[in-house]
């Protein structure tokens, strides 16, 4: 697994290979890791361990974003991934958290979990 960015883990790509859909989450003001370039290293990652895994993205949560001057970055960041949906939101300050639940209700499922799916570990 790529650790270019500390790597995903083994355990947690075999948790998420069990997962409909996927959503990733930036940080928006991480000069070190842009959002862009950690997007594409994410998707390198799950590529690389499943092929068919990036292709279970549905939306990007821009974070931060009451650290952002402006829309400039969330427009950007919307720009370079034109097939996913951009959901900016501030979990500290709870801003637009309203914008994930948009993002994944099209694609939950309301079938009860079992107790084994819901560990990493397993």
């Amino acid at each position: 697994i790529n650790a270019e960015y500390g790597g995903l883990g083994h355990s947690f790509l075999k948790h998420i290979e069990r997962c409909k859909s996927l959503l990733y989450v930036v940080d928006m003001v991480n000069e070190e890791h842009p959002p862009a370039d950690t997007i594409s290293v994410l998707e390198r990652e799950l590529r690389a361990f499943n092929p068919e895994l990036p292709g279970r993205v549905v939306g990007i949560i821009a974070n931060k974003i009451d650290l952002v001057s402006g829309p400039e970055p969330i427009i950007e960041l919307a720009r370079q991934f034109p097939n996913l949906s951009v959901a900016p939101v501030s979990a500290l300050h709870s801003r637009n958290t309203s914008a994930i639940r948009a993002l994944i209700e099209p694609f939950k499922t309301h079938r009860p979990l079992e107790d084994d799916q819901c560990s990493i570990n397993s």
